[in-house]
């Protein structure tokens, strides 16, 4: 199997002087807009220190004074149900973040670096931008239809169809398994599938790998919601859905955020029963610090690691070469992904621990 993943820090600004020179700051100042999706969302902590690190670096390497500044969006507002306040704007959720962008036009800032909360809703204000002359760089959400300059980031369906192939290795290319996604309620006590690029592509990679598979078929789609870590929904659902299928052998976590919630085996005894006793495996996105004990304890065999340091690092490097030195760049920027796997596990947290991933990790020994 190919292992499609690639260093961290691949982007190396082209207007850096060499580690350890000092730079004569001279000139009009440069300044970058980093902003997350909003504070809620975990996958930022990793970036919000890639971005410090690139700021540190080009404060003492830039030949012109450099401002980056960390913007966190407010979380949405929620009523005591979790519902929206407003439940008939469909641009709901991206308010506060397109609220930001906004004022950063105003301040004409020279460059933005943004995860789009929704490519549709934020497509307007982002051609402001650009036809304002500011660069911008997205990375985790896009926008694509937009006059974005790149998007950083990973192919997503090539990734759900790698990590879809190899939970069919680990399982002998047999058996049946549940597909877990990042839903939305509907309204009418039900769930749909989230309308943002990212599921939607994962979903089609592990839709056309899986069909490769004729004694594998997905047994379960199963709903997983946003944002709140402390509510064990998406666990629930996998106890479920295992009192419903005792068949099932394999979990596929296009949304991991199971993962990540509170007391996994008291809310899913069944997932952990059967962890242990190694008759599932499971596959998931993500490699958050707080995803590596539960891989400790066999809940996942193979995670698949967005770049989230690169997120604020390589995309603060990106947005000031292109603010500096128009540099040429295509509309994708992949970034790579880390597999993370039991043997390797502990060379990942080591890198996380250190903040720095030049190191590459060992190859993953549960794949060939």
């Amino acid at each position: 199997m190919h292992h499609r993943a690639i260093s961290a820090g691949i982007l190396l600004s082209t207007g850096l002087l060499a580690c350890g020179e000092s730079a004569v700051t001279t000139g009009a100042p440069v300044t970058i807009a980093y902003i997350t999706h909003n504070k809620c969302n975990r996958f930022h902590d990793l970036g919000r220190e890639g971005a410090r690190q690139a700021r540190t670096e080009l404060a003492t390497t830039s030949t012109r004074p450099v401002e980056v500044l960390i913007i966190d969006p407010e979380c949405p507002e929620l009523t005591a149900d979790g519902k929206p306040t407003d439940a008939n704007d469909a641009c709901y959720f991206s308010r506060p973040q397109m609220k930001v962008l906004r004022e950063v036009i105003d301040e004409k800032v020279d460059a933005i670096s943004i995860d789009v909360f929704d490519g549709v809703c934020e497509n307007d204000i982002i051609n402001e931008a650009v036809d304002a002359g500011i660069k911008v760089v997205t990375y985790g959400g896009d926008a694509p239809a937009s006059k974005r300059h790149t998007y950083y980031g990973m192919d997503n369906k090539a990734a759900a169809a790698f990590l879809m192939d190899a939970l069919a290795i680990i399982n002998g290319k047999t058996g049946k398994v549940a597909f877990q996604t990042m839903m939305e309620e509907d309204g009418d006590e039900g769930y749909t599938p989230t309308a943002a690029g990212t599921f939607v592509d994962r979903t089609a990679g592990f839709t056309q790998a899986l069909a490769k598979y004729p004694d594998m078929k997905r047994a379960v789609t199963l709903p997983c919601l946003c944002c709140d870590y402390k509510d064990p929904f998406c666990t629930k659902q996998a106890q479920v859905a295992l009192e419903d299928d005792p068949e099932i052998t394999g979990f596929f976590f296009s949304y991991s955020k199971l993962l990540g919630e509170p007391n996994l085996a008291a809310n899913a005894p069944l997932l952990a029963e059967r962890a242990e006793a190694r008759t599932i495996h499971s596959v998931a996105f993500d490699t958050l610090p707080e995803y590596l004990e539960p891989m400790r304890a066999g809940y996942v065999d193979v995670l698949l690691g967005q770049k989230l340091f690169g997120w604020g690092y390589d995309t603060v490097l990106l947005a000031y070469d292109l603010a500096t030195t128009d540099r040429q760049v295509s509309s994708f920027t992949d970034a790579g992904w880390y597999v993370v796997c039991p043997n390797n596990l502990d060379e990942f947290e080591r890198n996380t621990q250190a903040m720095d991933y030049r190191t590459p990790l060992s190859k993953c020994s549960l794949l060939p």
